[in-house]
């Protein structure tokens, strides 16, 4: 499979495992060709790893058997958090196989310096103009190329994003965005259910994502302040307020993707955590626990810095 190529910056030349709690998606894992171990029958991670975890039970054992684990190299999807469904980690798996670590590390690392040498940004795009700026005390959270050069256990999503965030409501927000932009797709995570929140809100948020996905939609924010979302089929600013719990319509992260090879292949009807690592930005609300955390994907956004004319950062990625 040559996709499996673009594998070799994570684990050289040496096989890797897919390990899962579902037997029904390790089976179709197995008749790709892929080596595959159910969570429940190892006591320690492969050497080198993707691990696909359907329920919470799975997610904790594969924390505690990665410290158990000295010697390891392994890739962390939380698909439970998201959709746990067959069709949605296969889907995953489909695009994690098809993405270019190696290109995607090589632009966090460009995206990491320019967030670090300059503070005033502008967003455009289709449909799209606004303005991001940064706290210069923040540190933006990117991995590099020697993050993964020696053991290591990471969230699929930090091999693709370039990110801020801001969860803790007693520190200054590291970011502040104005502006309004072309959203392609939105992502939904709740990590715990929480009994406050309406009781067809899922159902509500579903509907929103259909829409998003079938025709696009305009964000608007004011002052890291989501003040509107509109589709074809009108306002939803009703419902995000209901959907993101505690942290209300305040922007909780503002990332950069780096995942250009995904593009041909996404489907943002969804609910896929690699959809997040597709190029252009995304903004979030909500804390993914006392409410929804959302992301607003916007794929065709460029971020440009602000510069003055003795400035002299390259802007090309080869």
């Amino acid at each position: 499979m040559s996709s499996m190529i673009k594998l070799h910056t994570l684990f050289g030349a040496e096989e890797f495992w897919i390990v899962a709690d579902s037997q029904e998606f390790l089976d179709e894992c197995a008749v790709q060709g892929l080596k595959t171990v159910h969570i429940h029958e190892i006591s320690t991670l492969p050497r080198n790893s993707i691990v696909f975890s359907f329920s919470n039970n799975a997610a904790k054992l594969t924390l505690e058997m990665a410290k158990a684990t000295p010697v390891k190299k392994s890739v962390f999807c939380a698909a439970q958090v998201f959709d746990p469904s067959f069709d949605s980690a296969d889907y995953s798996l489909h695009l994690l196989l098809n993405s270019d670590f190696k290109k995607a590390l090589k632009r966090q690392r460009f995206f990491l310096n320019m967030l670090n040498s300059y503070d005033s940004f502008t967003i455009s795009g289709k449909d799209t103009y606004g303005s991001v700026m940064l706290n210069r005390q923040a540190q933006p959270y990117a991995l590099i190329a020697e993050d993964i050069s020696e053991n290591f256990i990471h969230s699929v999503a930090e091999f693709f994003e370039v990110h801020y965030a801001h969860m803790n409501t007693q520190e200054p927000c590291p970011f502040c965005v104005n502006g309004k932009l072309k959203i392609s797709g939105i992502l939904t995570v709740l990590r715990k259910t929480n009994p406050q929140l309406p009781k067809d809100i899922r159902v509500r948020l579903q509907r929103l994502s259909d829409a998003v996905a079938k025709t696009g939609g305009s964000l608007t924010v004011v002052g890291n302040e989501v003040t509107s979302l509109t589709t074809s089929d009108g306002e939803h600013i009703e419902t995000l307020k209901l959907a993101a719990g505690a942290r209300g319509l305040g922007l909780t992260e503002f990332a950069i993707g780096v995942n250009e090879e995904i593009a041909p292949l996404i489907n943002y009807n969804v609910n896929s955590q690699m959809n997040e690592g597709i190029s252009g930005i995304h903004l979030a609300i909500g804390d993914g626990s006392s409410g929804f955390h959302i992301d607003f994907l916007s794929p065709t956004v460029n971020v440009i810095p602000i510069v003055n004319s003795t400035s002299g950062l390259e802007t090309r990625i080869e």
